[in-house]
């Protein structure tokens, strides 16, 4: 066999290989609980799936595009809108405000520390996406925990309501008085459509995909199958608000289980700069041959890119998945 024949067949092969990877990797993500929950939710509702974006009607602006939109539009408009939920008005320039800073730090890093030239661009172009993504999440998840404390209390507060012979669509725009933030501006919103005259599959098809969590989609799948199957919806809602209540347990339970490993994982994080700061006092000499030295760069830039990534490993083991 000749070379030119044994490279044609190792590339064959590393592609063969890349792509059966691939469709792994794939499978594996479609598996996941929140995969399979946003499935469910999509089936559930169509106009919330990325079919149904342009088969909506122009009563929200939130999450609609038009034929024009590129690919960057289209990714950009859906994190911009959902952004606009979480955290209002202040959420886009909170994140700006956030990669602006990022930057700053990554220019003053890159003219004081001795970093190698491949490093810099990384940084001056890495450190400010981070911070924009870690903000995002950040503005997110904060959001997720405020109205999760509040949705059983209002799905009683509903429970009540219906027992008592009040139609559940009434109930939305009343009970949003009753609730705290962001609870109360999400199911005013919701309120408001009914009254102005949407169809309620459509106005929980909105809600879903603005607000995106789950234990809301499976509200909103209730009020949908009571109202094609119906049966008795107070009870419904009453095992409903158990189980979110017991989704918040195991929550609260997992952050109590994993507080070890994340108070490990910051001690870990401020002991190098301790011994750097503690040597700088007390021999700077003896520390500045890692700075001004080609050797001492290269096992700075090897220990921070070990730190950084058994941090990273630290803190994924330590985030439980709780969306089951």
């Amino acid at each position: 066999m000749s070379s030119v024949d044994l490279i044609t067949f190792c590339a064959f092969a590393i592609v063969l290989l890349l792509g059966i990877m691939l469709l792994v990797v794939q499978d594996m993500r479609r598996q996941r609980p929140d995969a399979r929950i946003q499935a469910r939710v999509q089936a559930a509702f169509p106009a919330a799936g990325p079919n149904g974006r342009e088969t909506r009607h122009d009563h929200s602006d939130l999450f609609t595009f038009s034929r024009n939109d590129n690919v960057v539009s289209r990714w950009f408009a859906p994190k911009i809108a959902r952004l606009k939920t979480v955290a209002g008005a202040s959420g886009l320039r909170a994140v700006i405000i956030t990669a602006v800073i990022s930057e700053v730090l990554a220019l003053v890093m890159s003219k004081l520390l001795p970093l190698p030239a491949l490093a810099t661009p990384v940084l001056l172009i890495g450190l400010p996406v981070l911070g924009a993504i870690q903000a995002y999440r950040f503005l997110v998840e904060r959001f997720k925990r405020r109205f999760l404390d509040g949705f059983p209390d209002l799905i009683d507060l509903i429970v009540r309501a219906v027992r008592a012979g009040v139609p559940v669509t009434h109930v939305m725009g009343v009970a949003s008085s009753e609730c705290p933030e962001p609870l109360r501006s999400e199911f005013r919103l919701m309120g408001d459509g009914i009254k102005v005259g949407l169809d309620l599959e459509e106005v929980l098809a909105t809600a879903v995909t603005r607000i995106g969590i789950a234990d809301f989609s499976f509200f909103c799948v209730c009020l949908l199958l009571q109202r094609e199957t119906g049966g008795q919806l107070g009870e419904t809602l009453e095992n409903l608000a158990g189980i979110v209540r017991k989704r918040r347990e195991i929550r609260q339970k997992t952050k109590a289980l994993t507080g070890e490993a994340r108070i490990t994982t910051k001690i870990l994080a401020a002991v190098p700069f301790f011994i750097l700061g503690s040597m700088f006092m007390l021999n700077r000499p003896y520390l500045m041959v890692l700075f001004k030295t080609p050797p001492g760069q290269k096992v700075l830039t090897c220990a921070a890119i070990s730190l950084t990534v058994g941090l990273s490993l630290v803190h994924k083991m330590s985030k439980l998945d709780t969306a089951r």
